[in-house]
């Protein structure tokens, strides 16, 4: 199996406006909402401790990182002035998640930050979270 690389930009504990508010602005469902208070997954009991706002890259889970970044500038490049007070406003992030296959068969996936990230990022000024798992077994 392939590795799997989930990318993701995220506005986070924002109380002032509405997760619904944030996708009217920007003009993008989100893939997911957090609303503070409310079960993170019904399947357990855990409770969302921030509001949160996460759009995806429009590409599958396996395209490369390096794709699947091109793609989310793309969106906030297209709307940096909407995006440039949110990320002022709010705390923004891009969120990676590599799952890591424990057959050996695939390389590990490269995370390289070009300067296309640097000067948009230079404008909304978003932290950068990588988070790196390995699976093992089925």
């Amino acid at each position: 199996m392939k590795h799997e690389v989930i990318l993701r930009f995220c506005f986070w504990d924002f109380e002032d406006i509405l997760p619904d508010e944030i996708t009217q602005i920007i003009g993008i469902e989100p893939v997911k909402v957090y609303r503070k208070g409310e079960k993170k997954n019904p399947k357990f009991p855990a409770l969302t401790k921030q509001n949160g706002w996460l759009m995806e890259s429009p590409l599958d889970k396996f395209s490369p990182f390096e794709d699947q970044m091109e793609s989310i500038l793309n969106l906030i490049e297209s709307k940096i002035e909407i995006f440039k007070p949110l990320c002022e406003k709010y705390f923004c992030e891009f969120s990676c998640a590599i799952f890591l296959r424990g057959d050996g068969e695939e390389s590990t996936p490269s995370v390289h930050l070009n300067e296309r990230y640097n000067q948009i990022n230079t404008i909304i000024k978003a932290e950068f979270d990588l988070d790196l798992y390995l699976l093992t077994g089925n």
